[in-house]
């Protein structure tokens, strides 16, 4: 597989966090490593929330791959926009009132688009992520040939916006991350008999890990529950938070809980919670290896890499059951409970952190359900399977 292949994502970068980033670099390297011209197209924004441009527009090289990078010709008021889509969610509106609130959803980068239509012709396959953004939407109405959505879905209010149809219907076949995603998009649109594998995301094997010394260095003498990824009410954080003052105030000696990511609401101050915001790859690496538990509060998933990498390393879950991806990963894999609330989450918590053998079992399916779905080697040959499927069409 020699022809070129392209990627489009809202951002990039090895600095750059974000599910569908990851997974989007991820994969530009390794096809890199195999021999494919691979580029990626995207814009010179690092953060989500502002889309302000932080990276020089043009061409560069990044390990191997290469990126061209679009300037955001409109900045994000996210107060501004939530108060546009919350006009907007369940309630009467117009087609020009979603066109509307896509373009100040962003990035806004019809440079981009422009440069894709020109170019779509010499590349085998088109890969799009995320469905919910501009140069996704856009993106793929420009250059729908040979186009794989990886929309990274869940169910959410704009999934529910007409706009979105169309780009379902125009994709020429589509990579989902889980059997949920894959049967919640199945339920909104009409994939039909095209290309559509659960391609997945691949985790990688875990590295020795320092614990005793990231222990050291955050005064962590006994266990731990563990979350991973932004600080955010949005992800589920702030319910967390109160839930985990109620098992605190009922057990006799409780866990404490250690918040690692970027840091996007008040900081936690509660008795046991530990914030350390940002860590090095190789703390976050320890940070999984020493947990009891890594805990997943967010309603919407489309994957969670935190809990995969949790179950890589035998760590079990515990996780939000109205997420059905979170839920689908505990079931499949045998590895983690769910709670549905505050009580829930208190009880499971106390049954994970008193019963060692069923803590041990649940993290030993975790780790089989990784191995079995989520290596790169099997991650890649799905996505190689449809580059082949929309490149021979």
């Amino acid at each position: 597989m020699s022809d070129p292949v392209a990627l489009v994502v809202q951002r990039y970068g090895p600095d750059v966090t974000g599910g569908s980033e990851t997974l989007a670099r991820a994969l530009a390297e390794r096809l890199g490593a195999e021999g494919v011209s691979t580029t990626v197209f995207t814009t010179c924004a690092r953060d989500y929330v502002t889309w302000r441009n932080e990276l020089p527009a043009g061409e560069e090289s990044v390990n191997g791959v290469t990126v061209r990078r679009f300037p955001v010709e409109e900045e994000r008021d996210l107060a501004a926009f939530n108060r546009l889509g919350e006009s907007l969610y369940d309630r009467p509106h117009t087609d020009d009132d979603e066109r509307a609130w896509l373009r100040r959803q962003g990035p806004y980068v019809p440079r981009l688009v422009d440069a894709l239509h020109e170019e779509r012709d010499r590349f085998r396959a088109v890969l799009f992520f995320t469905y919910l953004y501009y140069p996704t939407v856009e993106g793929l109405r420009a250059a729908p040939e040979r186009s794989i959505l990886v929309p990274t879905t869940h169910d959410e209010p704009p999934l529910r916006f007409r706009l979105y149809g169309p780009l379902f219907a125009q994709a020429r076949a589509f990579a989902f991350l889980t059997p949920a995603e894959e049967a919640l998009v199945r339920s909104r649109f009409d994939v039909g008999a095209r290309p559509a594998l659960v391609a997945g995301m691949g985790v990688d094997d875990p590295t020795p890990a320092d614990v005793d010394g990231f222990r050291g260095l955050n005064g962590l003498a006994g266990r731990y529950l563990l979350y991973a990824g932004r600080i955010d009410a949005g992800k589920g954080c702030a319910d967390m938070l109160r839930y985990y003052d109620r098992y605190r105030a009922r057990v006799e000696h409780p866990a404490d809980l250690v918040l690692i990511g970027r840091l996007a609401m008040d900081e936690p101050a509660g008795e046991g919670v530990r914030c350390l915001g940002f860590v090095s790859e190789a703390d976050k690496q320890a940070a999984f290896e020493g947990a009891s538990v890594v805990v997943c509060p967010s309603a919407y998933e489309s994957l969670s890499i935190a809990l995969l990498e949790g179950f890589a390393r035998g760590v079990p879950g515990l996780v939000n059951a109205r997420s059905a991806v979170l839920k689908e990963h505990c079931l499949l894999a045998r590895g983690g409970l769910y709670y549905e609330d505050g009580l829930e989450f208190t009880e499971a918590l106390e049954t994970l952190m008193a019963d060692e053998a069923l803590r041990l079992a649940l993290g030993a399916g975790g780790r089989r359900h990784v191995a079995r779905h989520y290596r790169w080697d099997v991650v890649m040959e799905r996505y190689r399977a449809l580059i082949a499927a929309v490149g021979s069409s």
